[in-house]
């Protein structure tokens, strides 16, 4: 079981308008329960799975200005146990540092101690997918955006009016490669962190 804490760090002077879109965007997710809007910048829901919550992370990675706490409950067999689901949402707000900065991951694994690999490695994994993120340019993001919407290269080529060799280019130019196995190996990491006993 998963959830996830999302806090705003950025400088937008109508920051509780954007948290609010925000979070109505991201609970329309497979996967993603209601988020909520605590305060000003702060946003908190439940995620049903890994790939899920690799979503969601990936959305405000890619959005930019966002401090990211995941909390994992392992070896939860229901998502309808509401303590659970708090337990989720602790140890997320728990993971989200008040110091927290923008683009920054951190993980907290229910019952785990503070120092726990597996909540490192998913941190790492999410920390080189925001620098791959973080290096795009508009066109990059245009060209992934699309082939992420479930177009084909040639679909998405001719979205963008350019030919299949342009678009090819622009996907390796923007690390797509790089970004799919990297969100796998998000996806994999957090799955196992859910396991009862772990991998």
């Amino acid at each position: 079981m998963w959830a996830l804490h999302a806090r705003y760090r950025g400088r937008d002077t109508r920051r509780a308008e954007l948290v609010g879109r925000f979070a109505e965007a991201l609970s329309t997710l497979d996967g993603v329960g209601e988020f909520e809007k605590l305060g000003v910048e702060d946003i908190r829901a439940n995620i049903d799975s890994a790939t899920a919550a690799c979503d969601v992370v990936m959305a405000l990675l890619a959005a930019g200005d966002w401090a990211i706490g995941i909390g994992v409950v392992p070896g939860a067999d229901t998502d309808d146990d509401a303590h659970l689901r708090e337990m989720a949402v602790e140890a997320a707000g728990d993971a989200l540092r008040p110091t927290a900065r923008s683009g920054v991951v951190r993980v907290r694994i229910s019952g785990a101690r503070r120092d726990d690999v597996r909540a490192f490695n998913i941190s790492a994994a999410f920390a080189l997918l925001s620098q791959v993120l973080g290096k795009r340019s508009i066109e990059g993001r245009e060209a992934t955006s699309l082939v992420r919407s479930g177009l084909n290269q040639n679909e998405a080529a001719e979205e963008l009016g350019i030919s299949k060799q342009a678009m090819s280019q622009r996907l390796q130019a923007a690390g797509w490669h790089a970004e799919q196995a990297g969100w796998q190996l998000a996806v994999n990491l957090l799955a196992q962190a859910a396991q009862r006993h772990p991998a």
